[in-house]
């Protein structure tokens, strides 16, 4: 991620991350870049995985729900994806507009209270609609997390930290999903096999009801962080002030989509397609495991947070190494994405095969670094894809397509796995969602290439000043 491109400029990927920092440490201390600055850093990093550890606990908790239940995978598909989508694409782009321009800081902390109080109601709900409803409340915290994350660190960092600080924040996060699932798994694993180290009167009360109030703790100190972080107001949000008036009629959002919906189309449909895979494995594995192999959920969330830390510590040095190339073979940013996505759909092909856990962990490795590695420079492409002031309402369409993702994906897989018997047809449901999605996203990034030069050579002759 970069806010800067050019005709010779190179994509930093996820392994400058030490040099950059490096450099930074080298620079003179008059550049205004205080502890305060690292400080607000932090606690952004902090709120991101706290709705990481949120996401993942939902899915880890899915075969307690259908024990307590007894939801059929359609519903618990329903419940698991469209719950969480419905409100964060209907939310996003006001999200997004609202990020371009006002009360950030306001905004995330009233995300951050939303999914506490959402997490904790989620608890105690005894139906189907409660607990829909419980998700939504949590997907309305989640929505416009990351545009708006994206628009409060150019307030805490001037143009040459940025770099620096949107690749940290970009690695946390991707680590944070595996660290994520991984804590998860021990809360509900320690709930299972210590019931007698539990208060009285908590005895009988389901694990997975604990577990979510428990996750929901630490949610009033985080609210109170992101409440009072500090911001330095460099350059009013995102230049919104500035450059808004000028560069919305210049060119509004609207009539810059219409103008660059070839673009946009396939590269919003390349993360479409490449999220309905992932979402897949992420939400799927921890009941088709249990299933196919007879072990406990709560180990299926640590091997599988393992092995989504392994993916992302193999994935966010592969981008690295593939562009040190470009000067040499002139190998793009969304050219290697493209060669990463072609990549990630042959470990899929073994998935139906495995015959352990251990095998199946090594399948959603091998796939998420592949994954990992095409998506690290994502967020890069998006931000060259319009000027400074509708930056933050075009990575709302990452975040659409993503939510898009997670709606489809768990109806996709409950549909097919409730038409597939035996132990093992969540896992051949998996592969037959996951296998075609990953293929439809390796063709639409390579679609998307010519598209994509076109429209930044038009928003660099359009706003010659502007840093995109």
């Amino acid at each position: 991620m970069t806010s800067r491109t050019g005709p010779t400029a190179e994509r930093p990927s996820l392994p400058a991350i030490g040099r950059a920092a490096a450099e930074s440490a080298a620079r003179p201390a008059s550049d205004g870049v205080g502890a305060l600055a690292w400080y607000g850093l932090a606690v952004l990093l902090t709120a991101n995985f706290y709705g990481l550890v949120v996401r993942q606990m939902l899915n880890l908790i899915a075969p307690g729900l259908q024990s307590s239940f007894g939801f059929s995978d359609l519903q618990l598909g329903t419940l698991q994806g469209l719950g969480m989508a419905v409100f964060a694409c209907i939310a996003s782009y006001p999200m997004g507009w609202l990020a371009d321009r006002y009360g950030r800081r306001l905004l995330l902390t009233i995300g951050v209270g939303i999914w506490a109080l959402s997490t904790v109601l989620y608890a105690f709900q005894d139906s189907f609609g409660g607990l829909f409803a419980g998700t939504v409340g949590i997907a309305i915290g989640e929505a416009g997390l990351i545009p708006i994350i994206y628009a409060m660190i150019p307030d805490l960092f001037p143009e040459h930290r940025r770099n620096t600080a949107n690749l940290i924040f970009y690695g946390g996060s991707l680590f944070g999903a595996g660290i994520g699932m991984a804590l998860g798994g021990a809360i509900l694993e320690w709930l299972a096999a210590s019931p007698g180290s539990l208060p009285d009167w908590l005895a009988g009360v389901d694990t997975w009801r604990i577990a979510m109030v428990t996750i929901a703790l630490p949610g009033p100190i985080l609210l109170l962080l992101v409440a009072t972080m500090p911001l330095a107001r460099r350059a009013a949000p995102v230049h919104a002030a500035a450059q808004t008036g000028n560069a919305d009629k210049a060119q509004g959002f609207f009539p810059y989509a219409q103008a660059h919906w070839r673009t946009l189309v396939c590269v919003c449909g390349s993360i479409f397609a490449m999220a309905v895979a992932m979402t897949s494995a992420l939400i799927w594995f921890p009941v088709a495991l249990p299933r196919a192999f007879g072990i406990d959920p709560a180990t299926v969330g640590v091997g599988l947070g393992t092995a989504v830390t392994a993916a992302t510590l193999i994935g966010a040095f592969l981008p690295g190494i593939a562009l040190k190339f470009r000067r040499r073979g002139g190998l793009t940013p969304i050219k290697a994405t493209s060669f990463f996505l072609w990549l990630t759909p042959l470990p899929a092909l073994f998935l139906p095969f495995v015959t352990s856990p251990f095998q199946a962990y090594t399948v959603a490795a091998l796939q998420g670094a592949m994954g990992v590695a095409g998506s690290a420079l994502m967020p890069g492409i998006f931000q060259d894809l319009a000027p400074s002031a509708l930056r933050a309402r075009v990575m709302t369409l990452l975040g659409i397509a993503n939510a898009l993702a997670l709606a489809a994906s768990p109806l996709a897989v409950g549909m097919i796995s409730s038409l597939m018997a035996g132990p093992r047809g969540m896992l051949y449901s998996i592969a037959i969602v996951s296998i075609p999605s990953l293929v439809a996203a390796a063709v639409l990034m390579s679609l998307a290439q010519r598209p994509y030069a076109a429209t930044v050579r038009t928003v660099r002759s359009r706003f010659p000043g502007e840093e995109v």
